[in-house]
């Protein structure tokens, strides 16, 4: 049974799994009916209940606008637009190729997931090319009562949009303000930690009154504050791990001084876990390798 709640004028949080295995959805009302993300497949009968519940027909969606392909946020879109062949499909001009053909995107799926991500996810197919539109950077896609504003946003991965929102002045951020209950920004296998900084700064400017997250709700007390976290705390541990890596100590020595860290300057509630934790310092040591720094 999915949890619906109206989180601003028209727009309404849909959660139907708990993270990590599915992320939020938003459902968009007015002229042009909207969903921001669909998650995996496996929860797609329960997203067109809601859909339902809410007075609207799947059958007259207009769009789906993607932040980005991983498949907690888009795994199921391919299931949907195949069920629905009006819906068009916005996604990052990185994204698009891997709609259409997913065999690569499967690989990397059961690569993070496991071989029998299907058993647990639903599987993951082809979006028509037809109902396939890439966005730029800038662009506004009207909704008739509202507009969607297009931002680049990499970080997370390389392909990550948000979407701000102009009756709201709020953004659905995706996972570029970090996701779950971390305040470090969880990098993926594209990231890049300069454009990690770049992203926050860019939506620090931006000031978006609300954020719709992926993960964690809506976030609007102390938006930027939370923003600037984020920001700092990121840039702060990949400093200290190049700092460890420089001096050649080892992952638990490295685990222990982000440790330290978090406990200064991060509540209790926000800290990685340990295994998020190790996979972000194995991401770090990769990445300053990959750059030569280390």
């Amino acid at each position: 049974m999915a949890e619906i709640a109206e989180v601003a004028d028209g727009i309404y949080r849909l959660s139907l799994l708990r993270p990590p295995r599915g992320c939020v959805i938003h459902f968009i009302a007015g002229e042009r009916t909207s969903l921001i993300e669909t998650g995996p497949a496996v929860i797609i009968p329960g997203l067109l209940d809601s859909i339902r519940q809410l007075g609207y027909d799947p059958a007259k969606l207009d769009y789906i606008f993607l932040t980005h392909i991983h498949l907690d946020h888009a795994g199921g879109v391919g299931t949907f637009a195949r069920q629905f062949p009006q819906v068009k499909v916005f996604v990052h001009p990185r994204g698009a190729r891997h709609l259409v053909d997913p065999s690569r995107l499967i690989v990397d799926t059961k690569r993070a997931y496991g071989e029998k991500f299907e058993d647990q996810y639903g599987f993951i197919l082809p979006v028509s090319e037809g109902q396939v539109r890439t966005l730029e950077d800038g662009e506004v896609i009207s909704l008739g009562n509202r507009e969607l504003r297009v931002i680049y946003a990499p970080g997370h991965c390389a392909h990550q949009m948000c979407f701000y929102d102009s009756k709201s002045e709020g953004l659905f951020s995706g996972d570029a303000i970090a996701a779950f209950g971390s305040n470090i920004l969880l990098p993926g296998a594209d990231s890049d930690l300069d454009a990690i900084i770049e992203t926050h700064d860019k939506l620090l400017r931006l000031n978006p009154r609300i954020a719709f997250t992926s993960h964690r709700g809506a976030l609007s007390d102390g938006l930027s504050a939370h923003i600037q976290a984020v920001r700092d705390n990121t840039k702060n541990c990949g400093d200290i791990i190049l700092e460890a890596l420089r001096a050649g100590e080892e992952q638990e020595q490295i685990a222990r001084k982000i440790g330290s860290y978090e406990k200064e300057f991060i509540p209790a509630e926000y800290r990685l876990g340990a295994e998020e934790l190790g996979n972000v310092i194995s991401w770090y040591r990769n990445y300053f390798k990959k750059k030569g720094l280390a």
